[in-house]
């Protein structure tokens, strides 16, 4: 059942069996089998559905610079995330395989909308990161310059003799 259905829990396999077979088996004595068969419990991944055209957008990108060996070292990634402080997390769990992560039963698409939260920007390379940055309200385009790339990022960059910026265009 946790083969086929990868959201059931320990508890609800342990109440069928006990439906089914009229003998008592606890959840963790499930939780053990399944995991002596490979299974384990993880939290779905949370990704954003992507339309086709991101799909080769990406894949594009990709091609373009799959040859890349010492520019890599030099990149330099920026970007930014929300982190939500109103509702649950997403921790819902699902029994699962190694490497079936990417299965669309263990991935649950969902967007957001307005809630609390921070918003938290940081710069990448190979050798090298900016701190952490915090963002109080909204990050409009003011607050970008006078409180991320003027403080932090260009003296980051001027830092870095060749480096090369690879930014999401957000």
């Amino acid at each position: 059942m946790a083969v086929t259905d990868h959201s059931v829990t320990s508890r609800n396999l342990a109440q069928y069996i006990e439906s089914v077979t009229h003998h008592s088996v606890s959840a963790r004595t499930i939780g053990r089998h399944l995991q002596q068969r490979g299974l384990s419990v993880r939290r779905l991944l949370l990704g954003l559905p992507l339309t086709q055209n991101h799909r080769r957008l990406w894949r594009q990108w990709y091609d373009e610079r799959r040859m890349w060996v010492a520019e890599c070292n030099e990149a330099v990634f920026t970007d930014e995330s929300r982190f939500c402080l109103q509702h649950h997390d997403g921790r819902i769990r699902v029994w699962r395989h190694r490497g079936e992560m990417m299965l669309n039963i263990c991935i649950m698409h969902h967007h957001t909308g307005p809630a609390l939260g921070i918003m938290v920007w940081v710069a990448a390379g190979y050798h090298s990161r900016t701190p952490l940055v915090r963002t109080a309200g909204t990050l409009s385009s003011q607050c970008y310059i006078s409180e991320v790339l003027e403080p932090v990022f260009f003296p980051y960059l001027q830092g870095l003799a060749t480096a090369m910026l690879q930014q999401d265009s957000a």
